[in-house]
């Protein structure tokens, strides 16, 4: 852009910002503009967003943002592998019915890479909608009271600019978290809950991961389609697990406090004259503020759930591949991927700046461990009944729990008969 252009902009952007109007005869005049009616359209719907009142999340933006990265290196997988995965999947089947009554009878989805980021979009905007509209919330109530006076006149009109525009800094984070998920991500219910009611495979992810292993690659496969069938049968047979958690994770996000952390520096330097001043301030990224210890209480409730979720699924998964001859190398690989690379730590860190330990989720494969296939899935179907934290920690204590409710249940049902 020449320099001409460049004073045009300038001016202009400084008219846009303190009338809070967009004037589109204005922008078609600058160079290059007028002769590419895509990137018009576009820079109108961006610039409209941010000017208009209103506290919507753009995760349009977010869906372009992710797609761009899944489409860079997609490429589709071979027929006979994906043949491969639903032989796997039928295996898993059999097999799981020794270990669980839970059952999902759906066939697997072979997602691509694309497709998981479309099917993943809606459940990630519903959860990460609340943080989003903080991190707005946070850039309107503080941005003006940090300016110099001589940008006070500026940060007024274009409040609702200011605003959006936090929303719209939290929505590409997550477009970009998507798309490297997309890249690294498995299966449908690896971020610990599920994108979509049946189970799923991104093949791609898949057949990289395999390509190189010194472990029987079918070994691996059928491991990986038993923990992927456990999970999704999980939620598939108690439909009030993925409500229940959903609404802890959006309830636990809308108490979050954004810290606008490094924005007073930035714009205790800043020059008014500067073009570029209101960029610095956008890209000056919010951090989550300590929590209330309320809101310590029900973190811990979330990573207790999801510790048991992700703990019944091992344990489950591991039960039904005993015939597998390197079961223990599947899982190990597994968890050392998981160690580096886990979906459900990415995408929980950066919804609610929550640290997945994996301490937890053993102790809860342990537990599950030690109870029967019945005691297991009847403990599901009661979620009143769920096991505590003490009890993860101490098995001993859920079985006895366990053992004192069936005999009283008997005892009940003896009176009831008139034993």
């Amino acid at each position: 852009m020449s320099e001409e252009n460049k004073d045009e902009l300038e001016e202009l952007i400084k008219k846009m910002l303190s009338s809070g109007q967009i004037d589109p005869e204005a922008i078609s005049k600058l160079s290059g503009l007028k002769d590419n009616p895509a990137l018009m359209a576009s820079l109108f719907a961006q610039a409209r967003f941010l000017m208009e009142p209103g506290d919507a999340v753009n995760w349009e933006a977010a869906r372009t943002q992710a797609l761009a990265a899944a489409k860079s290196a997609q490429r589709s997988s071979t027929e006979a592998f994906e043949e491969e995965i639903k032989r796997a999947f039928e295996i898993a089947a059999l097999w799981l019915q020794e270990s669980t009554d839970f059952q999902n009878s759906n066939p697997p989805k072979l997602f691509t890479r694309e497709m998981w980021v479309q099917d993943a979009l809606p459940l990630f905007s519903k959860l990460g909608d609340p943080v989003a509209k903080n991190m707005s919330k946070a850039l309107g109530e503080n941005l003006a009271g940090l300016l110099p006076e001589e940008m006070q006149a500026v940060a007024k009109p274009a409040a609702h600019f200011i605003q959006n525009a936090g929303a719209a800094i939290f929505a590409t984070q997550l477009g970009v978290v998507l798309g490297q998920l997309s890249t690294k991500t498995i299966s449908a219910g690896e971020i610990g809950i599920p994108i979509v009611e049946r189970p799923g495979i991104i093949s791609q992810n898949l057949e990289e991961l395999l390509s190189d292993l010194e472990t029987p690659k079918s070994e691996v496969l059928i491991y990986i389609a038993l923990r992927e069938l456990a999970i999704s049968s999980l939620y598939q047979s108690n439909r009030w697990l993925a409500d229940q958690l959903t609404t802890q994770v959006i309830e636990f996000a809308a108490g979050l406090k954004i810290e606008l952390s490094g924005l007073q520096e930035i714009v205790q330097d800043l020059d008014p004259s500067d073009p570029d001043a209101v960029n610095k301030v956008m890209e000056a990224s919010g951090s989550f503020a300590k929590r209330s210890p309320e809101q310590e209480i029900a973190l811990e409730r979330i990573e207790l759930l999801l510790a048991l979720i992700e703990g019944y699924a091992d344990a489950v998964a591991g039960e039904a591949g005993k015939r597998l001859p390197n079961i223990s190398s599947a899982i190990e690989l597994m968890n050392r991927r998981r160690a580096t690379a886990g979906a459900a730590e990415k995408t929980f860190q950066i919804l609610l700046g929550l640290e997945i330990k994996p301490k937890p989720r053993r102790d809860a494969k342990a537990m599950w461990e030690s109870l029967t296939k019945e005691q297991r899935d009847n403990l599901w179907l009661h979620p009143d009944q769920m096991p505590s934290a003490q009890e993860i920690a101490n098995p001993k204590q859920l079985i006895e729990r366990i053992s004192r409710s069936g005999d009283d249940f008997d005892g009940e049902l003896r009176k009831l008969l008139g034993d």
